[in-house]
């Protein structure tokens, strides 16, 4: 039992290698596409050497991809991708058939899409139909019941239910997680605004508090001078001229007296 779980995990493992490989190539030759390779079934006159990077094979992948799907042959090697991916890691395709409707309504959607809105275009000097020869079938059919604009109507709307089966991706939880992000970024600004307003205003009340302060503090020259009580309905008293006379008198320091001389003790009287 674990040895077939075992080499049921590599074989599941090689086929999405292998899948990862065929994406590879496949995008390699759409892009490298050239309308002058010889390619089997549709131009075998030339007997140049295939200019497409992926040789004779890639050149036909190519040629036969534009033909049936157009441009939107390029979804190919994303289902690839996808596929080798759940194969790699041993996932099961949950509802496999829903998603399976799903691809095919997204290729036939973007098929006609293109066809409607681009008609024919040029791909390396050779004229294609934008969505293949199954989008211009799709989208003749619509036209005729529905007119062009009926038609990209109704071809939007499969679009985005093909994308929704496909990949079960919910455009619900799409516009949830929008309108939550925004709130949450306008939330994020409202309170950066707040804490500015409210930053200003506790500086414009230091800035007033320092200011009071200021004018309350007594400046320097001022505070050294000695205040004379005035009574109301008198002037100050003006100083004489004696008293500053005076003041510098009593600031000088007073004379030494000279030291005295000890006097000698008298005879006593016989």
């Amino acid at each position: 039992m674990a040895k077939s779980s075992f080499i049921s995990r590599r074989v599941s493992e090689f086929v999405g290698v292998a899948l990862f490989a065929l994406a590879l190539i496949w995008l390699i030759s759409l892009a490298s596409y050239s309308p002058s390779d010889p390619v089997w079934f549709f131009n075998t006159g030339s007997r140049l050497p295939p200019a497409n990077f992926a040789g004779r094979i890639g050149a036909f992948m190519a040629e036969l991809s534009y033909q049936l799907l157009g441009y939107s042959a390029y979804l190919t090697p994303l289902v690839l991708v996808v596929l080798g991916w759940h194969y790699f890691w041993c996932r099961s395709l949950d509802a496999a058939y829903t998603k399976l409707i799903g691809a095919l309504l997204l290729f036939g959607c973007v098929s006609s899409f293109l066809s409607l809105a681009f008609g024919t275009s040029e791909i390396s000097g050779k004229l294609f139909r934008a969505g293949g020869y199954v989008g211009d079938r799709i989208a003749a059919l619509l036209a005729s019941y529905l007119n062009r604009t009926g038609s990209i109507i109704l071809i939007l709307t499969l679009l985005f239910l093909g994308i929704i089966l496909s990949t079960q991706f919910s455009f619900g939880r799409l516009f949830a997680a929008i309108g939550q992000m925004i709130r949450d970024r306008a939330a994020a600004l409202l309170a950066a605004h707040r804490a500015a307003r409210e930053e200003r205003r506790r500086e414009k009340q230091r800035q007033e508090v320092l200011r009071k302060h200021l004018e309350k503090t007594p400046k320097d020259g001022d505070a050294a001078k000695p205040k004379i009580a005035v009574r109301p309905g008198e002037s100050a008293p003006e100083r004489a001229p004696g008293d500053a006379a005076a003041r510098g008198a009593a600031r000088q320091p007073a004379p030494e007296e000279p030291p005295r001389k000890p006097s000698r003790p008298g005879r006593c009287p016989r």
